[in-house]
């Protein structure tokens, strides 16, 4: 574990995590991401102990945590008091995607929660968001957070820029297909990070704005060849909360729906209209997209299980916490909808 004295400048992270393993893996990744690791508590109580000790600039914690004699305390309760005498940001961590630990999670007020076992693209965002959330605090620490967003968002830049233009030098229509999927991907994962690493958007009110920005810019960089004059975007995207680990997956399945519909349902240059839906449901949120093209023909189970596109669909909506509906039929279009919890 680094102490972080040799790089002071650093973000410190504190670490509550009571599995050695786990808590090793997430401590090499977050040290690989340039970030310090100041400490790493077995309880609830050792995480509040150090906090108030070290004062990180952030804290990652699992909920489910063994109590100390004398003292009931779970990650959520150590949350919530973290945050209400430190102020400092906490991202919270638990296997358990049950209603009731989402609904003790939201009373701590965490900086992001994510469902075990978490991707590093899913840390890595809830760090980000959660510190930017707090530069206020700390200006150094904006300006070093406002250097890193700036370097990332170039190469994010230079990535998609060198894909559009090997997509316009290929000729084989297979490869100039694989170039506009992956330039895809990368636009949803530039277009996330560009509303985390904004604190003015904020991972809760920002995935709004997010979507609209996506779609659109997916449907004017991804258009068929010729152009998609005969097609009309629709966008009703709402202000749903949504914090920072669910925006990349949200990103990811936006953009292969899109995809999957300007590549595959308007290939006979008929008018059409993409519709694009995202809307709070109570406690969730619902994000659909839907077309009136041509339709997938046969069984869309069966092509689930044969096409990347679709499994790239699937993997998102677990990702985000949800499962993945598809209805289709031969000459009436496409939906794709996923319902998740929005927190």
């Amino acid at each position: 574990m680094q102490n972080g004295s040799d790089s002071p400048m650093r973000p410190r992270i504190l670490l509550a995590e009571d599995e050695s393993v786990i808590a090793m893996q997430i401590e090499e990744f977050i040290t690989g991401e340039g970030y310090d690791v100041v400490g790493v508590a077995g309880t609830a109580a050792e995480a509040v102990r150090l906090a108030t000790s070290l004062r990180p600039d952030l804290v990652l914690m699992d909920i489910v945590m063994p109590s100390e004699p004398g003292q009931e305390m779970d990650g959520i309760d150590a949350c919530a008091q973290i945050q209400r005498d430190l102020h400092i940001p906490v991202v919270l961590l638990t296997a358990h995607g049950e209603e009731q630990f989402l609904r003790r999670a939201r009373t701590a007020l965490p900086s992001a929660y994510l469902l075990k076992p978490c991707q590093n693209s899913q840390i890595r965002a809830a760090v980000e968001v959660a510190l930017a959330m707090s530069v206020h605090n700390d200006p150094a620490a904006g300006f070093r957070l406002r250097e890193a967003h700036h370097r990332i968002k170039n190469s994010f830049s230079l990535l998609h820029g060198m894909l559009r233009m090997q997509q316009l030098q290929v000729s084989d229509p297979e490869a100039k297909r694989s170039l506009a999927d992956a330039g895809a991907r990368v636009l949803a994962m530039a277009k996330a990070h560009e509303t985390m690493s904004d604190p003015a958007q904020g991972a809760r009110s920002g995935a709004g704005p997010f979507v609209e920005k996506l779609a659109r810019g997916l449907f004017e960089g991804n258009s068929p060849q010729g152009g998609n004059g005969h097609l009309r975007l629709d966008v009703a995207a709402e202000p749903v909360s949504l914090d920072a680990a669910r925006l990349v997956p949200c990103g990811i399945f936006l953009a292969e729906a899109m995809t999957n519909a300007l590549k595959y349902a308007f290939q006979d240059g008929r008018p059409g209209v993409i519709r694009v839906v995202l809307r709070p449901d109570g406690d969730m949120a619902v994000l659909e997209v839907s077309d009136d093209g041509a339709g997938l023909p046969g069984d869309a189970e069966e092509l689930g299980r044969n096409s990347f596109g679709l499994q790239c669909l699937h993997a998102a909506a677990e990702q985000l916490g949800g499962a993945l509906d598809i209805k289709t039929a031969p000459g009436q279009g496409s939906r794709f909808l996923v319902r998740f919890p929005a927190i």
